[in-house]
């Protein structure tokens, strides 16, 4: 009995390394071509695994192994950002949009400082994102740490611009650092806090008369249409 449980360990630890195996080498892909670009054919290859079908037997497609990748990754990024979140919280400045702004952006920055390709894979993945067949549902994006942080400042904001800057928010830290990492260009401190400084910025801006006329047209457009 003692021998059937050792080889049912050793088989399991043995397919929980090929599944990391396989995730790591297929991020690494995405990273560079995107989702689309790349072929399950070539990511069994790069990843040393003879058996055509490993992909399959572990994941169940390709729409699978991503959803497996972005579990993997955010099990970090999320227990990061709740240690994070509690330092703010002690040092009472949860709600201070520089430090929100960091705690969505430190996590990433962290991952991309240990040689993984997370975040240039999410940058790619970004465009189709909306689609759930790549999403696990139990993942949060950073723009729902927003809202959770700082609901004083989001909730002064229309919520169609609220939208907006998070979106805008989101997809500007991904692509930037994203680039960054896919070309191994280090970040300097100085680099790093001008970005956030930015992004802050980003989020906080005012919303200018243009603006607020502008929606308050289309408003009244979509209303005449419906």
């Amino acid at each position: 009995m003692e021998e059937k449980a050792e080889g049912r360990r050793r088989r399991h630890t043995t397919g929980e390394a090929t599944r990391e195996l396989l995730m790591t080498t297929a991020e690494r892909l995405f990273a560079v071509r995107g989702v689309e670009g790349v072929t399950l054919r070539e990511i069994q290859m790069e990843a040393g695994q003879s058996n055509s079908s490993v992909i399959t037997y572990h994941f169940g497609s390709k729409a699978g192994l991503v959803r497996a990748l972005i579990a993997f990754r955010y099990r970090t990024i999320d227990a990061r950002r709740a240690v994070l979140l509690d330092e703010a919280r002690a040092d009472g400045v949860a709600e201070d949009p520089l430090a929100a702004v960091w705690l969505v952006v430190r996590p990433l920055i962290e991952s991309i400082e240990a040689g993984e390709m997370f975040v240039p894979f999410l940058a790619r993945l970004a465009p189709a994102s909306a689609d759930a067949e790549y999403w696990p549902r139990q993942i949060e994006e950073a723009t729902d740490v927003l809202q959770e942080l700082v609901p004083g400042l989001l909730g002064v904001l229309p919520d169609r611009v609220r939208r907006g800057r998070e979106a805008q928010l989101y997809n500007s830290v991904l692509n930037l650092l994203g680039d960054h990492a896919r070309n191994r260009h280090p970040i300097s401190d100085a680099q790093l806090n001008n970005y956030i400084d930015g992004w802050v910025g980003m989020l906080i801006a005012p919303v200018s008369a243009v603006t607020y006329d502008l929606m308050e047209d289309e408003a009244r457009a979509k209303q005449r249409r419906g």
